[in-house]
């Protein structure tokens, strides 16, 4: 039997379960930059201290945000008082990291090989004041500005790591997402706390698949509670959708047109609504009843936003993956 067919399979047994059964008790979701420090957050990112929005969404205080906040509110009302001064002091700000530099004449695979160490990054702790949020195993990032891990992207890390033979390492990504999975009810789009409002396409049926190609049935039955929870997550009140109707993260559409809600960011504001396929590109105008997973965009306050997609579109000239489409 094909690992496919497989993991169809015990998926088909999930179904059996309704999304209120699979309901469980998440921890408190932990405040955003945004959150923590209104509206000192929106003075800074107003200021465009940094070039980048995300920098400032990334730092870590060096006391708790109350404290930073008190001493804010009291120093803004100082003559002369400085902005970019008060950051620097109160708050620690990420550096990039120092560019890797690989050795003369290795070859392409060489290089990849050597930077698989660079990339991977271990928080098994955090300091709680930030908006890193804790893995129990070490990930890849994708290095630069992206600090973090990501949903989707790394199931394409996962294919070199896999490629490169390090399976330990694709089982400690694998791990993480499944951690993820418990503590917060679905997978974030990173790492980052002002990330829990949104995930990514579902693709970790895909690495436990992948997984599977080395470890068997066995990967199958140690995440299948997280399958299920994933699969409740974004199914969650699709069984009783008219025609035009949406609920939380799924929308029944007359045609298999899917409707992707964008909102407001605080590393990176940019509110909207992206339709796939586009009008001019729909091969049928033949209406067809489907389910389409999104989530419905909201007013353009921080990051207050049910999980859902990414907010920026993925797919503008080409159709979304064959595997993906079957959702």
């Amino acid at each position: 039997m094909r690992p496919c067919s497989r993991l169809a399979g015990l998926l088909l047994s999930s179904l059996l379960l309704s999304a209120t059964a699979l309901a469980r008790d998440t921890p408190p979701t932990p405040q955003t930059p945004d959150q923590q420090w209104q509206p000192l957050f929106q003075q800074v990112q107003g200021a465009h201290l940094f070039k980048d929005q995300k920098t400032f969404a990334d730092v870590v205080p060096r006391q708790p945000a109350a404290t930073v906040l008190t001493q804010w509110q009291h120093a803004r009302t100082q003559p002369g008082f400085d902005l970019a001064g008060f950051v620097s002091e109160h708050f620690t700000v990420p550096g990039d990291a120092p560019p890797y530099v690989p050795p003369a004449g290795e070859t392409l695979r060489a290089h990849i090989e050597g930077l698989w160490p660079v990339l991977t990054r271990t928080t098994g702790t955090v300091d709680p004041n930030g908006s890193l949020l804790p893995l129990p195993r070490p990930y890849v990032v994708p290095g630069g500005r992206f600090r973090e891990v990501y949903y989707w992207d790394s199931y394409f890390t996962l294919l070199g790591l896999a490629s490169s033979g390090r399976w330990q390492q694709v089982r400690d990504m694998v791990d993480n997402f499944a951690f993820q999975l418990d503590s917060y009810g679905h997978i974030p789009n990173g790492n980052r706390s002002y990330y829990l409002s949104r995930s990514q396409p579902p693709f970790f049926s895909l690495m436990v698949d992948l997984l599977a190609t080395h470890e068997g049935d066995a990967a199958y039955r140690r995440y299948l509670p997280q399958l299920r929870i994933e699969h409740a997550f974004w199914m969650r009140g699709a069984e009783t959708l008219a025609p035009g109707e949406a609920r939380e993260r799924v929308v029944r559409m007359a045609s298999c047109s899917i409707a992707i809600g964008t909102t407001a960011r605080s590393h990176a504001p940019s509110p909207g609504w992206t339709i796939w396929p586009p009008p001019h590109r729909r091969r049928s105008a033949r209406p067809r009843r489907c389910i389409a997973t999104c989530a419905p965009a909201r007013s353009p306050a921080g990051i207050s936003a049910h999980a859902g997609w990414p907010s920026r579109p993925r797919w503008r000239a080409s159709a979304p993956p064959r595997s993906y489409r079957s959702i």
